[in-house]
């Protein structure tokens, strides 16, 4: 059985709302959030890095949006990605991703917001975990075309429920109509962690920018 207090912490922040409140939350879970995702058996950052390098060939800048403690870029950086920029609203998870010497570049940027990037910056983009409830908006999808090149590729997982009933659905198809990105896979549907939250169950997405 999975620890009840890693349990807590996840719901904890599924629940929190505003990106104060957010901030505050993985502030204090950062010291234990390797190992509480760990006993939860979360399996997206390896699912989210395995797509992302059938879609983007290593050699360019990739971007980690809501890198966390860094557990999809030491997964890239393995794969051989060695130009990995990374961004989180919490400087608390930013300095445990520092600790894991992956990331050329590290900064606290709000996903959602506009990001400190020139446009065109990066080859790709990995966002994992962050598609969730009470996390970023889709509205953050404009600002990750905008900084990844075109024909670069954005690879990120959405939590179904949030997919189907939150405006993401309707979100990523509009940006495939107005012609600022095209789908290029979508997985089926699975379950992020394997020891506890069965409710859970997301996808993963690899959309190509085409403008």
């Amino acid at each position: 059985m999975p620890d009840q207090e890693a349990s807590n912490n996840l719901s904890s922040a599924f629940a929190a709302r505003g990106n104060d409140v957010l901030e505050a939350k993985y502030d204090e879970w950062a010291e234990t959030y390797d190992a509480d995702n760990a006993a939860m058996g979360f399996r997206l950052p390896v699912l989210a890095s395995a797509f992302f390098a059938r879609w983007v060939p290593t050699g360019g800048k990739v971007l980690d949006a809501g890198c966390g403690t860094g557990l999809a870029a030491e997964n890239l950086w393995i794969l051989g990605y060695r130009d990995l920029v990374g961004i989180d609203i919490s400087n608390a998870m930013l300095d445990k991703a520092r600790e894991t010497d992956v990331f050329s570049e590290l900064h606290r940027m709000v996903m959602g917001e506009m990001l400190d990037f020139t446009t065109d910056t990066f080859s790709g983009a990995i966002v994992t975990g962050v598609f969730t409830e009470g996390h970023a908006p889709h509205s953050s999808f404009d600002e990750l075309i905008r900084v990844v090149k075109q024909g670069g590729y954005i690879v990120f997982n959405v939590r179904e429920d949030i997919y189907q009933e939150h405006g993401f659905r309707e979100k990523m198809d509009s940006l495939e109509v107005e012609g600022l990105w095209k789908l290029s896979e979508r997985s089926e549907a699975f379950r992020p962690f394997t020891i506890s939250e069965p409710h859970v169950v997301a996808r993963i997405f690899a959309y190509q920018v085409t403008s």
